[in-house]
């Protein structure tokens, strides 16, 4: 696993969180409402006549979220493009344009909650996001691909993003970031959860 940061004009801080183990002999948790049977099937790949739920992916991919339309997907819906599926659960997503396709971002400076759920899974992501200045601690987390014993999308990883101490004036400025996850085999990645604070999330990279 590796984190790639660059930021101006003062270096945040990010804390770096393994997903909370499962308790022996506990039942699993009910399957959420936002992974519906829409989203199961776009998830699954046809390969030699069998339907395969997670199936890794055969190349890479960049998702600048080219195809999205600019506007507001509110709070429950889901948008579908070809290689990705954005999900607003509890609070609207915002599609901006930018230079290269578009950033999805948010209205709420806190307490936002958006996936970003890969057709296929990838053993390699790298998720480049900005942070205006002033904005609350966010938590990007990497989600395991589902499999036919388990549909879940289970937390792999999380990275906690707080503010410097010393903070600019309020205006247009803020920090950018990659981060970079490399999946153990069998735990590849297909999706990205954004909890918390305000940020925009401009390109995905994807490797299988």
């Amino acid at each position: 696993m590796m984190l790639q940061m660059s930021a101006t004009p003062v270096s945040p801080v990010v804390r770096s969180e393994p997903a909370a183990r499962t308790v022996p002999g506990k039942p699993p948790c009910p399957r959420p409402p936002w992974n519906n049977a829409r989203l199961q099937a776009f998830m699954r790949t046809e390969l030699d006549g069998k339907s395969e739920l997670g199936a890794l992916a055969s190349c890479a991919t960049e998702e600048c979220f080219h195809h999205a339309l600019s506007g507001t997907l509110r709070a429950g819906e889901m948008l579908q493009l070809p290689e990705t599926m954005i999900v607003a659960f509890n609070a609207d997503v915002v599609i901006e344009a930018a230079d290269e396709g578009c950033v999805v971002t948010g209205t709420r400076v806190k307490n936002n909650e958006c996936r970003l759920i890969f057709r296929r899974a990838y053993r390699r992501v790298s998720c480049h996001i900005r942070v205006p200045n002033g904005a609350s601690e966010s938590r990007i987390t990497f989600l395991r691909s589902p499999s036919q014993k388990s549909l879940g999308l289970v937390e792999l990883q999380s990275f906690n993003i707080c503010q410097p101490h010393l903070r600019q004036p309020s205006g247009a400025g803020g920090f950018s970031m990659t981060l970079d996850y490399d999946a153990d085999p069998l735990n590849e990645v297909q999706g990205v959860l954004w909890r918390g604070g305000l940020l925009e999330i401009s390109r995905i990279s994807l490797t299988p």
